[in-house]
C-alpha cells in the first residue's frame, strides 16, 4: 500500500516549486543501487563471500537474510561529479527492508532471490513527500564451473530485476521502483589468501536495461565491478568491498541525454559475528566519487540463517596456480 503527503495540494501538479523540484530531483536519483550496494543484491556485500564458499551452494542447502537499511543523503554527485547539495534544502530519506535468500538446486546450480520494501521521505523548504511499498523484485540463477567438471573457483549469474510497483507519472509522488525491466549477467571469481584465514573475491558484469515506458525513458546499460577482500580473527569476521558502476547515456523521448550518464564508486566496511543459530552483520556504505546519483553515508543491520553449508574454506591461491 502506497501512501503520499503533498504540501501544496493539488496546485503542485500545476506548477514548479520547492517541493515540486525536490521530488523531481528524488525521482531521476534512482533508489535502488544504494539498497543494493547495502543489503545482500547478489553484487554488492561481502555477505555471499561468507556463506562458506565462493562456490555454489551444494543441492538443498541455501541461506535466508533479513537486513534493515538506512541512509540520508542531503547531497548528490552532479553530471560534472562533483558534490552540490539538493535544491531548496532538501533531505531525503530512505529506510528499508530486504529478504534475501539463496538454495541450491542440483550440484553447480543455485537460485538466488530479494524482495525489498521502502519507506521514502523528501523534507524540504516546500514541505514533506513520503511513499512506502514494495520495491524492485531481483531474482538470479548462478552456475559454477561444476558443471564443466572442472575444480576451479569461478561461476556465471544471470539475473533479472522486476519492478515490484507502479511507477507514478505525478511528479510529486516518490517512485519505488525504477519502473523497468533490468537483465544482468556477472562472471565471479575468488580465493582464499594462504595462510586460508582470509579471502579475496571479485565480479565483473553487465547490465541491460529496457525502457521505462512511464516515463518516456530508457536509462542506458550499466557496467558494474567489486573487488572485496575479508576474514576472520576469533569470532569476528571482517569484509572490506569497492564497488564501481559506470552507466549509459540515457535517452528521452528518442533524445540522447550524455550529461545524465551514472557512476558510482563506493566501500562498504563489514563486520559481523555469529549471534544465536545465525550470522549478525553490520555494513557501511561510504560512497567515493560520482555522478547524477546520490550522496549519503548508509548502513544496513542483517541477520542470516544458513544450513547444509560445507564449511570449507575457498580455493588456496596455491593450489590453482599449481593447476
Amino acid at each position: 500500500m502506497i501512501s503520499q503527503e503533498r504540501a501544496e495540494g493539488k496546485k503542485a501538479k500545476n506548477r514548479p516549486g520547492p517541493l515540486w523540484t525536490a521530488c523531481l530531483i528524488a525521482i531521476l536519483t534512482p533508489i535502488h543501487l544504494s539498497g543494493q550496494a547495502i543489503c545482500s543484491a547478489p553484487h554488492s556485500s561481502p555477505t555471499l563471500a561468507q556463506s562458506g564458499s565462493l562456490r555454489t551452494l551444494p543441492k538443498g542447502a541455501g541461506w535466508i537474510q533479513v537486513a534493515a537499511y538506512g541512509q540520508r543523503a542531503t547531497d548528490f554527485f552532479d553530471p560534472n561529479g562533483d558534490r552540490q547539495a539538493f535544491l531548496a534544502d532538501s533531505q531525503f530519506d530512505t529506510r528499508s527492508l530486504f529478504f534475501t535468500g539463496a538454495i541450491g538446486i542440483v550440484e553447480g546450480v543455485e537460485l538466488w532471490a530479494q524482495v525489498p520494501v521502502h519507506n521514502l521521505n523528501v523534507e524540504s523548504l516546500g514541505g514533506d513527500s513520503r511513499t512506502s511499498g514494495l520495491g524492485d523484485l531481483r531474482v538470479a540463477a548462478r552456475f559454477g564451473s561444476e558443471l564443466l567438471n572442472l575444480d576451479i573457483p569461478l561461476s556465471l549469474r544471470l539475473g533479472a530485476k522486476i519492478p515490484g510497483s507502479d511507477f507514478p507519472v505525478d511528479a510529486t509522488v516518490l517512485p519505488l521502483t525504477e519502473g523497468q525491466r533490468d537483465w544482468e549477467a556477472s562472471l565471479e571469481a575468488g580465493f582464499s589468501l594462504p595462510d586460508r584465514s582470509e579471502y579475496l573475491m571479485g565480479w565483473v558484469g553487465y547490465r541491460w536495461r529496457e525502457a521505462n515506458k512511464e516515463a518516456a525513458r530508457e536509462p542506458g546499460d550499466e557496467l558494474f565491478a567489486s573487488l572485496s577482500v575479508g576474514g576472520t580473527v576469533g569470532t569476528v569476521s571482517w569484509g572490506l568491498t569497492a564497488d564501481a558502476l559506470w552507466g549509459g547515456v540515457p535517452l528521452a523521448q528518442g533524445f540522447e541525454l550524455p550529461g545524465d550518464k551514472r557512476r558510482l564508486i563506493q566501500v562498504l566496511p563489514t563486520i559481523g559475528r555469529r549471534v544465536g543459530p545465525g550470522h549478525l552483520e553490520v555494513t557501511g556504505q561510504l560512497p567515493v566519487s560520482g555522478q547524477n546519483l546520490p550522496v549519503g553515508l548508509g548502513i544496513s543491520l542483517g541477520y542470516r540463517l544458513s544450513w547444509g553449508l560445507d564449511p570449507e574454506p575457498l580455493t588456496d591461491l596455491r593450489d590453482f596456480f599449481r593447476g
